[in-house]
C-alpha cells in the first residue's frame, strides 16, 4: 500500500521550487568528473547532478573521475585533488578510508560505498559517526535511508536522531502505533497517573467516529441511571444497560454492594484504575460496612457515580474504568464490542430486547451528537499539532525564557506525557511502545526542514472518521516570505488519505503567483463524475481567498508515472545553469 511508504517517499525525494544544489564545506570529500577542458586552465566539472566551472592548478584529464577534498579558504571554494578515481571499487574505498584514518571494516566499507552511490557529501566526521551507530549491529536498507536523510538535511549523526528518523521509514500508521501503546497501558495492573492522562489524550486519535458516538450514547445512558433525568428514568436506564450486556443481570442494590467491596479491596482485589474520588468513597464504604449499614451503600455508590458523570472531565476512558468496577465479567474486548454495536451508519443497533422508548431515546441522542458542528480544517491542523507535541521543544524554550503561553493555548501534549511516562517504573513492553511513538513524533519534527529559503514540512495526523481510522499525511513545499513563513503565493501542498469508499487518494495542489492547479490521484473510476458538482463551489470559495483556480485534473498512478517520465526525458539542459569561475582546484 502507498500509505506505509508515503512519508518515506516524500522525505526521500524532496521536490523544491529551486532544486537541490551541491554545497561545499571544508573537509568534505566527493567524486567529480571532468567533462570539458577550456582555455586559461579552466574546466567543466560534474559533481552529482550539478555542473560547475573550476580553475585548474594541476593538470587533469577530460572524461576522468577524481577524488576532491574541500579546503579551508575564503571567496572561491578550494579543492584538493586526492587521487584519480576508477569507479567505486575496493581499492578506491581502501584508499579513502586510509585518508580518513578509519579502520576498514564491513560497516565502514558499506557506508562509504552507500555515500558514494547516493552522491552524499563525505567527511571524516560524518563517516566515523555513521559507522559508530552500527557497532555490533547489521544494517538494513531502511537504516541506510535514514542515514541518507540525516546527511542530506544536515541533522546531527546521533543515536537519538537516527532512531527518530528511522522510525518514519516504512513504519506502521501513526494511529496504529498509538493504539498499540494504548493496549499495553490497558494491560497494566496499576496504571501510573501520567499513563491515565496519556490514554485520555490518545483516545480521540484511535477511536472511529462510530466508536466515539457509541461511547457518548452510553455515557448518556449511565447518566440517566445515576441521575434519573431526561426521557429515561433511572430504572429504565439500568435495565437498558443490562439488556446491552454492559451490566450483569443482578439486583441493583446487590450489584452496587459487590462493586463497593471490590472498590475497597475486601472482595476481589483492588480496582485497576484510579477513578476520581475513589479514595474518599472507599473510606466511606469501609465505615458503612464496619457499622453494618449495608443498606446505605447503594445510595452512596449511586451518588458517587452521579458525581462522576456530572464532571466535565468525564469521558469514555473514565466510563470504561467505572464499568470494569461495576461488572465482574466485562473486559476490554467485550466492552469495545458491546459499545461498537450501539451505533452504526444505518442507525442505532442496541440490543433488540430494549423497549421502544429506550431505543427512541438512543436514536435521539445519536441525532443530537451527529449534528454537532465539525471542527474546521485549519483549527483541526493547529489543535492536532499542539496535542501531538510537534511544537513541544519550542514551547519548552519559551517557558525557559519566561514567555508563558495564554491559558487558552495550553495543551497537555502527547510528547511531553511520553517523556514523563518513560521516567516511570513501567514494564519493558510498555516502554518499548512508548519509545516507538516518541521516536515517530520526533522523526516528523526533524524531517520538517526549514533551515533554507526553501521550506519543506511533512506532517502526519491520525484521523478518526465515522467508520474508519486513517492517517492524513501532508507535505508542504514552498519558499519563505520576508517574515520567514511559507509564502502562500508560491507553494506546493500534497494531501494523502486512505478513505473508506475512495480508498487511497492523493491531492497535489500547486500554487504559482496565487494561481492554483490541483491534481487528484485515485484509482476510483468515478471520482471525476463525483467531483464535478463541487468544482464551481471550490473555484468560488478559492476566489474569496484571493486564489485563482486554473485547472483540476484527475489521474491514476499509472498515468502519473507516464507524465513524470516525460518530464524527466524532456528536461532542458538550461535548468543546469552555472556561471563564472566558482571553484579553484
Amino acid at each position: 500500500m502507498i500509505q506505509a511508504n508515503l512519508v518515506h517517499t516524500m522525505i526521500n525525494r524532496p521536490e523544491s521550487l529551486e532544486g537541490n544544489k551541491q554545497s561545499f564545506r571544508a573537509g568534505q570529500v566527493f567524486q567529480g568528473k571532468v567533462l570539458k577542458l577550456f582555455p586559461n586552465q579552466t574546466a567543466e566539472v560534474q559533481v552529482g547532478s550539478q555542473k560547475v566551472i573550476a580553475q585548474l592548478e594541476v593538470p587533469l584529464s577530460a572524461g576522468e573521475r577524481y577524488w576532491f577534498q574541500v579546503q579551508q579558504g575564503e571567496g572561491q571554494v578550494h579543492l584538493k585533488v586526492l587521487t584519480e578515481g576508477k569507479g567505486t571499487g575496493k581499492v578506491d574505498l581502501e584508499g579513502l578510508l586510509k585518508q580518513f584514518s578509519i579502520p576498514e571494516t564491513k560497516t565502514s566499507t558499506t557506508l562509504l560505498r552507500f555515500f558514494l552511490s547516493e552522491q552524499l557529501p563525505i567527511t571524516k566526521e560524518s563517516l566515523s559517526l555513521a559507522t559508530s551507530l552500527f557497532q555490533g549491529k547489521a544494517m538494513t536498507k531502511d537504516d541506510l535511508e535514514a542515514i541518507k536523510q540525516m546527511i542530506s538535511r544536515e541533522l546531527p549523526l546521533t543515536k537519538t536522531t537516527f532512531e527518530a528518523v528511522r522510525a518514519t521509514m516504512n513504519s506502521p500508521l501513526l494511529h496504529g502505533v498509538m493504539a498499540s501503546l494504548n493496549n499495553e497501558l490497558d494491560s497494566l495492573d496499576t496504571l501510573p497517573q501520567v499513563g491515565t492522562r496519556l490514554k485520555e489524550v490518545i483516545e480521540p486519535f484511535i477511536q472511529t467516529g462510530t466508536d466515539r458516538l457509541s461511547g457518548q450514547v452510553l455515557q448518556e445512558v449511565v447518566r440517566g441511571w445515576s441521575q434519573g433525568k431526561d426521557l429515561l428514568t433511572s430504572d429504565q436506564a439500568f435495565k437498558a444497560l443490562q439488556q446491552m450486556g454492559i451490566l450483569p443481570n443482578e439486583d441493583e442494590n446487590h450489584l452496587l454492594l459487590q462493586a463497593s467491596k471490590k472498590l475497597t479491596g475486601f472482595s476481589e482485589g483492588k480496582v485497576q484504575a484510579q477513578l476520581p474520588g475513589i479514595d474518599q468513597v472507599a473510606k466511606q464504604v469501609s465505615a458503612l460496612l464496619s457499622a453494618g449499614k449495608t443498606e446505605d451503600i447503594s445510595t452512596l455508590m449511586k451518588s458517587w457515580i452521579s458525581g462522576l458523570t456530572k464532571d466535565p472531565q468525564f469521558n469514555n476512558q473514565t466510563m470504561k474504568q467505572l464499568l470494569f468496577l461495576l461488572s465482574p465479567n466485562i473486559d476490554s474486548v467485550t466492552y469495545e464490542k458491546t459499545v461498537s454495536s450501539l451505533v452504526s451508519k444505518d442507525g442505532t443497533e442496541a440490543n433488540k430486547a430494549l423497549n421502544k422508548e429506550v431505543l427512541q431515546h438512543l436514536q435521539a441522542l445519536q441525532s443530537q451528537i451527529e449534528s454537532e458542528p465539525v471542527e474546521d480544517f485549519k483549527s483541526l491542523l493547529k489543535s492536532t499539532a499542539l496535542t501531538l507535541g510537534l511544537s513541544h521543544e519550542a514551547e519548552s524554550f519559551d517557558m525557559i525564557k519566561g514567555r508563558v503561553p495564554d491559558e487558552g493555548t495550553k495543551v497537555e501534549n502527547i510528547k511531553s506525557l511520553l517523556i514523563q511516562l518513560l521516567n516511570e517504573d513501567i514494564p519493558p513492553k510498555v516502554k518499548d511502545q512508548a519509545e516507538v511513538l516518541l521516536n515517530r513524533l520526533t522523526g516528523i519534527q526533524l524531517l520538517s526542514s526549514d533551515t533554507t529559503p526553501v521550506q519543506q514540512i511533512v506532517m502526519q495526523i491520525p484521523l478518526a472518521l465515522m467508520n474508519k481510522q486513517t492517517d492524513l499525511t501532508i507535505q508542504w513545499n514552498g519558499r519563505k516570505d520576508s517574515n520567514g513563513k511559507i509564502d502562500p503565493s508560491y507553494c506546493r501542498v500534497l494531501f494523502y488519505l486512505d478513505l473508506e469508499h475512495m480508498n487511497e487518494t492523493i491531492i497535489d495542489m500547486q500554487i504559482q503567483n496565487r494561481i492554483m492547479k490541483i491534481t487528484i490521484l485515485s484509482e476510483n473510476e468515478n471520482i471525476k463524475n463525483l467531483s464535478s458538482p463541487y468544482l464551481a463551489g471550490l473555484k468560488e470559495n478559492l476566489h474569496k481567498l484571493d486564489y485563482q483556480l486554473s485547472n483540476v485534473s484527475f489521474q491514476t498512478r499509472a498515468e502519473r508515472a507516464v507524465v513524470k517520465t516525460k518530464k524527466t526525458t524532456n528536461s532542458s539542459p538550461l535548468t543546469l545553469s552555472y556561471s563564472g569561475v566558482d571553484i579553484k582546484i
